[in-house]
């Protein structure tokens, strides 16, 4: 209906409104931080069928106890109240990323609507074109760790071209939500590593294990989980990750 068309933006706006009444109850004025980055890339990649109270509700709950483990321990923050959304989403409700449509009939999408978003995944990370074009913008930031996306992108191919030559199964070639997460959710600052070398180890690291929980769990929320594993290793002293 006229109303759920703008879905995405809601699931945008709320995490917004979450982080300003925080902030004015905490700081009594708004802070632009990468929390209001993040807020927006949560409600970006959750999934169409996401009720939108529940939402609310566990983003509110999540965000408040982000703001205290960000004293104790290092991780990324998007990853984690993300996963823990689509677990609880998965016990009170369906668990599945298709849209009504797609649950009720069979679709033959080609390369090119592939590539433009036409298939299933989050509600705004599914099109491979924008994200490629964002990053191609976001090269020309000094800070931005481009390195890390290429990595993970490159090594999930190369497992998955090695698989295709194995099993001739080519449904987990194309992975739209690995990109946008590679690009957008693997490179954010605070819960990634700034030396080069560094940021191409995980990066491999977060390229097969995308792989591995794609074809054995779920390659909508595998680059999620990946990233979220690897940002924690900093927690363990004997792990130079920095």
């Amino acid at each position: 209906n006229f109303f759920m068309i703008f879905k995405p933006l809601y699931l945008c706006l709320i995490g917004v409104l979450i982080k300003i009444i925080i902030d004015l109850i905490r700081y009594k004025k708004i802070i632009i931080d990468y929390n209001l980055l993040y807020v927006i890339l949560i409600g970006m990649i959750m999934p169409y069928n996401i009720n939108l109270l529940v939402y609310s509700g566990l983003l509110l709950i999540l965000y408040i106890i982000c703001l205290f483990l960000d004293k104790w321990i290092k991780y990324n923050k998007v990853c984690l109240i993300y996963i823990i959304i689509i677990l609880i989403n998965f016990i009170i409700n369906k668990y599945t990323f298709m849209t009504p449509l797609e649950e009720n009939y069979a679709f033959s999408f080609t390369f090119l609507d592939l590539i433009m978003g036409r298939s299933i995944g989050g509600i705004s990370s599914t099109s491979i074109i924008f994200s490629l074009i964002a990053y191609v913008i976001l090269l020309s930031n000094y800070y931005y760790k481009k390195d890390i996306p290429l990595t993970i992108n490159i090594t999930y191919i190369i497992c998955m071209v090695i698989y295709y030559y194995i099993t001739k199964n080519s449904d987990y070639l194309l992975n739209n939500d690995l990109v946008f997460g590679s690009i957008f959710v693997a490179t954010l600052p605070m819960s990634s590593p700034y030396k080069e070398r560094t940021q191409i180890v995980t990066s491999i690291f977060i390229g097969v294990f995308s792989f591995i929980l794609s074809i054995c769990f779920n390659s909508v929320i595998s680059i999620y989980i990946s990233i979220f594993i690897m940002s924690l290793l900093p927690n363990i002293k004997w792990f130079k990750f920095r």
